[in-house]
C-alpha cells in the first residue's frame, strides 16, 4: 500500500471509511478480480478498520471525560 492511500485515509471521517470499507467488502465477495487487486484491496481495507477503530476509541475518551 502506497503512502498516498494511508494519508488519505488519515483524513476521511469516520463515515467516508465506512463506506469505502463496505465498498472493499463488496468487491472482494464478488471475486471478480485478480489475486493483486485483491490483495491490495485487503491491505487498505486493513488500514481503513485501524482508521475506524482509532476513530471509535478518540470518540469513546470524550464520552468518557464527559461523564
Amino acid at each position: 500500500m502506497t503512502k498516498n492511500i494511508a494519508k488519505k485515509i488519515s483524513k476521511m471521517s469516520f463515515e467516508e471509511a465506512m463506506a469505502r470499507l463496505e465498498e472493499i467488502v463488496e468487491t472482494l465477495s464478488s471475486q471478480k478480480i485478480n489475486l493483486d487487486s485483491m490483495i491490495a484491496l485487503y491491505e487498505e481495507g486493513n488500514v481503513l478498520r485501524e482508521h475506524c477503530n482509532k476513530r471509535l476509541e478518540e470518540a469513546k475518551m470524550k464520552i468518557e471525560m464527559v461523564k
